[in-house]
């Protein structure tokens, strides 16, 4: 029997966070959670007739950095919330207090929403500018990469 699970086209998604505007996203990496074994690669003992013991068990979860490059608006938005996080000058840090609950949205067509990846408590570590080029025909883009306490995918 064929699947009625709608096929996801990476051509219409987007980043959402409070307090910025809706970004389109050109690509997105690292929505991705781990929870690396303990013991599953080691002896941990032996036992009567040399039987060794192996337990593979799991570990704490680790999150990878979120990537997300998005097309370059006027808006300046994005940088702020990385500046607010990271104070180059010295000083107190405000990243506490300016985590954010963000997401990555897909959408179909007709423009309703199918999948959804939240991350809890994010906040910006690293802001790329665009590469400027003279004879360059590309669109501007900003690169922001995102640490995070959580990563869920939600229902559509």
């Amino acid at each position: 029997m064929a699947s009625t699970d709608e096929l996801l086209v990476s051509c219409r998604f987007y980043f959402e966070a409070p307090g910025l505007q809706d970004k389109q996203i050109m690509e997105v990496s690292g929505l991705s959670a781990e929870n690396p074994a303990a013991g599953g690669d080691k002896v941990l003992g032996s036992g009567k007739n040399a039987v060794n013991l192996r337990q593979a068990a799991p570990t704490q979860v680790k999150f990878t950095p979120v990537v997300i490059k998005v097309v370059a608006t006027t808006n300046k938005d994005l940088y702020q919330w990385y500046e607010d996080c990271n104070k180059n000058d010295g000083g107190a840090s405000q990243w506490k207090d300016n985590r954010k609950e963000a997401s990555v949205t897909v959408y179909d067509q007709a423009g309703t929403m199918k999948a959804r990846w939240e991350l809890l408590n994010a906040y910006p570590t690293k802001y790329e500018g665009p590469k400027l080029e003279a004879s360059s025909n590309d669109v501007a883009n900003e690169t922001i990469t995102l640490v995070h306490e959580g990563l869920k995918r939600v229902p559509a």
